[in-house]
């Protein structure tokens, strides 16, 4: 048996890392994440929003184990134990390597990436570029010398199975890729702890060891096997969607975060060289969210952008939608937002239309062939249903969140709120 060291985690208490997962750990790439904030700007609003990339893949990681072995016990699809054993191992590197591609502060950086190219593609350039490379060849030899070559873990595979380019045999991989993304994969489940705890909010706590313990693997007349929820479990999903949907609307949504974002894409633009991250992945690593901040600090006198987000000078939202904005609703936006900018000028307003998502990807009418629908197994009344069949709530949430907004310069505060009521009274 491995001897595993023991990480203390904020959210899961202990959780414990064989050795060559610390090796990757310890590397200068993974060692990088610990200056990647998770929620970007949010730590303007939200103060205590300090936490990192870092503490998340670990606790991607921890969840991944639990989440498969939970699954592969309730479950009467069989795979053999040195399988499980594999596949566990992999799932847990996809989950430790999954964000190492991540920009400094995370997805506010990603309008500035290199042409054609996305964290992801970082992530897997760093993982095949990098002796994170070496070491998981060196796990995948262990398992080889333990069951045999086709027991092999490469760069490779990892990255395969997560892009979801390798079906592996009877779609077991594909069953793997489900717990990392997916409606009911760990890195939400982390991500919404995580980001609930720290933010000091409770809109994101849902029952993790309810949800978890009801996974279990459904496979229809011998086909793919996927992953499903125990008839019990109805109830511990729908608080998972409901938390991730408030957490949008309260937290990752909110107005002045959404403000911060949009500058620091401007400022990234005026002060990375070319005004792109680099796209050689040895240059790439030396950008973290400590550089970034000494570089905007540098301009602060003559980059607006900059001296904003480092003395915190928000602009006032002048205008926003609904949550869910019918299109007469949008069309009224609209209407006001023309009346201002034909006013005062479009050059002292900031847009944001990009406060758009879906609550959900699950189909609200289907059956249980439909690859995106989450099976129901009622396993003593050998039955099976959907989700969408069982639950009303996820059935009903079905209109995107598409929230609008504009902020206007401090200048034109006054004058752009009195237009605004006029054109409400006017109403």
């Amino acid at each position: 048996m491995q001897h595993c060291e023991r990480y203390r985690d904020p959210v899961h208490g202990f959780i414990e890392v064989r050795p060559l997962e610390k090796k990757i750990i310890d590397t200068v790439a993974f060692q990088r994440l610990r200056n990647i904030k998770q929620l970007a700007m949010t730590y303007l609003v939200f103060h205590g929003a300090e936490h990192t990339r870092f503490a998340h893949s670990i606790g991607v990681m921890h969840l991944v184990s639990r989440a498969f072995k939970s699954a592969m016990k309730n479950s009467d699809y069989k795979i053999p134990s040195e399988k499980i054993e594999w596949y566990e191992q992999i799932l847990r590197l996809i989950a430790l390597t999954h964000d190492l591609g991540h920009a400094p502060f995370s997805h506010a950086a990603e309008a500035v990436f290199p042409p054609g190219l996305k964290h992801e593609d970082f992530t897997e350039k760093i993982i095949k570029d990098t002796e994170i490379a070496d070491i998981i060849a060196e796990i995948g030899n262990e398992y080889k010398e333990k069951y045999g070559e086709s027991f092999d873990i490469t760069p490779e595979l990892i990255c395969k199975i997560y892009s979801g380019k390798k079906a592996g045999e009877k779609g077991e991989f594909i069953l793997l890729r489900t717990f990392m993304d997916s409606e009911l994969d760990c890195d939400k489940m982390d991500y919404l702890l995580r980001d609930s705890l720290y933010c000091g909010v409770n809109y994101g706590i849902y029952d993790i060891d309810r949800l978890i313990s009801s996974l279990t693997v459904y496979e229809r007349n011998g086909g793919t096997p996927r992953l499903a929820i125990d008839r019990g479990g109805v109830q511990a999903f729908e608080e998972f969607v409901l938390a991730r949907y408030f957490m949008f609307i309260q937290v990752y949504f909110h107005r002045t975060p959404r403000y911060f974002d949009i500058m620091y894409a401007r400022a990234l633009k005026k002060i990375l060289p070319k005004g792109k991250f680099p796209e050689s992945t040895l240059e790439y690593l030396k950008w973290d969210d400590c550089k970034v901040i000494s570089i905007m600090k540098e301009n602060c006198d003559e980059i607006e952008e900059c001296s904003n987000i480092i003395k915190r000078k928000v602009y006032p939202r002048i205008l926003r939608s609904k949550t869910h904005p019918v299109k007469s609703e949008k069309d009224l936006y609209k209407l006001k937002r023309k009346i201002l900018y034909d006013k005062i000028g479009n050059n002292y307003f900031i847009e944001d239309n990009s406060a758009d998502k879906m609550p959900h990807k699950i189909p609200s009418r289907t059956d249980d062939s439909d690859p995106k629908a989450i099976p129901i197994l009622d396993r003593k009344m050998s039955y099976c249903s959907t989700i969408s069949e069982e639950s009303h709530i996820i059935s009903s949430l079905t209109e995107k969140i598409n929230i609008m907004r504009i902020y206007v310069h401090p200048s034109q505060k006054d004058k752009s709120y009195k237009i605004i009521k006029e054109i409400n009274e006017d109403i």
